[in-house]
């Protein structure tokens, strides 16, 4: 009995190992040398192919003979735009579609790129990153920085959670010039593959520009224009209740939102550029529009961590008396994912 039952525990762990191997991607070169991972996309005549031993290798589309892929990929072929599976069919390359195999010189691809709109191809992903940065400077003036932004997100199905915390702190001669903090959360539900239901909420506070408080909740529209391989695009429209406390007084407010979120892989993905920002238009003749926006490069040093260069922009039309109308921080710093 015990020896049928280590028979069938391995036949299963066979079949499981098995089936992880034939569900990874491969690569035979021209040399003959075998890589296996899952193909993230094909740019600037490169396969980018992930790894569980190496992170993300970039390889020479020139030095590929054979490319089998389980999943499907939106194809550039010489300015032709197809889609389907990489596959070997008998040595030779071919594209797998729904009318069957059709031959494919890889040299001809200029792109490919997997497409996140499809509902069904959302699968579940947690993401988390943290950019970190810091100055401290001693001689003729004593001063410190300090600056720490941290990003998480959760898809699944057709749900994205994201969570974001931005903590600015600045300090010269033992005195504050900078105290700012941002937590924002921000819901998606995808009604189809390009419109999605959007709800956020976010608590702000700076009280070197007397604002104790601001308590932002809201729910409306949006549309995505692009989420693939190379990055995504996309924008919302809704309401909000804004609710502040400005040096000690206590308001509520109804605004209008707008956002936008925008990110783009470059040089196989060793250089990101991003761009994201909201307004709030509060009809309130006092406050006006309240904007914050975070832009910037970040360029990977290896799969875990890189360098990023940020700026991040407070604009108040109608700030509170005594305050300066813009707030920009310029951040240099190493980022981490994790």
């Amino acid at each position: 009995m015990k020896n049928s039952t280590h028979l069938f525990a391995v036949a299963i762990a066979g079949l499981l190992l098995y089936g992880a191997q034939a569900s990874a991607d491969t690569l035979i070169l021209k040399n003959g040398d075998r890589l296996s991972g899952k193909v993230d996309s094909i740019a600037g005549g490169a396969v980018l192919l992930i790894t569980e031993y190496a992170g993300a290798v970039p390889v020479n589309l020139d030095a590929v003979a054979e490319l089998e892929t389980e999943q499907a990929f939106n194809i550039n072929v010489n300015g032709q735009k197809t889609s389907g599976k990489f596959v070997a069919d008998g040595g030779v390359q071919a594209l797998s579609t729904d009318n069957g195999n059709v031959p494919l010189d890889l040299s001809q691809v200029r792109t490919a790129g997997v497409s996140n709109l499809s509902l069904a191809g959302f699968a579940p992903e947690w993401s988390s990153r943290a950019d970190l940065s810091a100055i401290i400077s001693n001689g003729n003036s004593d001063t410190a920085s300090y600056n720490t932004l941290v990003e998480s997100s959760y898809k699944r199905g057709n749900v994205e959670h994201a969570v974001a915390l931005l903590v600015s702190q600045e300090e010269a001669e033992g005195e504050k010039t900078k105290d700012q903090l941002d937590l924002d959360y921000g819901y998606k539900r995808f009604l189809s593959e390009k419109w999605f239901a959007s709800g956020n909420a976010e608590y702000f506070q700076d009280q070197l520009k007397d604002i104790d408080q601001r308590i932002t909740l809201g729910a409306g529209m949006g549309y995505q224009f692009w989420d693939n391989s190379f990055g995504a695009f996309s924008t919302e429209l809704g309401v909000s209740a804004v609710q502040e406390e400005l040096d000690g007084e206590d308001e509520t407010n109804p605004a209008l939102r707008w956002g936008l979120d925008y990110n783009r892989f470059l040089f196989s993905k060793r250089m990101e550029i991003f761009h994201k920002q909201s307004v709030l238009f509060i009809p309130d003749s006092d406050r006006g529009e309240v904007l914050a926006s975070s832009s910037g490069v970040r360029y990977a040093l290896n799969h875990r961590i890189d360098t990023t260069a940020r700026v991040d922009v407070n604009h108040e039309t109608e700030p509170p008396e005594g305050s300066s109308k813009t707030d920009v921080t310029y951040t240099l710093g190493v980022g981490i994912k994790f």
